[in-house]
């Protein structure tokens, strides 16, 4: 189950994210507006050979773009502790915001 990080921000949920599951072989972000599907990140596996938590974080940036022409960024970050992700570009419009979400599948789920 993702939950979002809670930045005092009304919006925050909607723009980052995180998972308390390691993601041992990797996996896929599926990011929606609304019902519909936008786009599917890949979640990099953690270096699990790292000695501390912080060495262990892999990163993947994607970029993509809707239908309406709204440009996105999203940066994944997996690690020992999970994973954690955040909309670095964004649409400005609140609407479409809010409409945003996401599901996270492992692979080894």
């Amino acid at each position: 189950m993702a939950m979002a990080k809670s930045a005092g921000n009304e919006f925050a949920d909607h723009l980052e994210g995180s998972d308390n599951r390691v993601a041992l072989s990797g996996g896929y972000l599926y990011i929606y507006r609304g019902e519909r599907l936008l786009h599917i990140a890949s979640i990099p596996s953690p270096n699990l050979l790292a000695e501390y938590s912080a060495d262990s974080t892999v990163e993947n940036v994607d970029s993509f773009t809707d239908e309406e022409g709204n440009a996105y960024t999203i940066v994944i970050h997996s690690m020992k502790t999970g994973v954690m992700w955040s909309l670095d570009q964004h649409p400005v419009n609140l609407e479409v915001i809010k409409e945003l979400h996401y599901a996270v599948r492992l692979n080894d789920d």
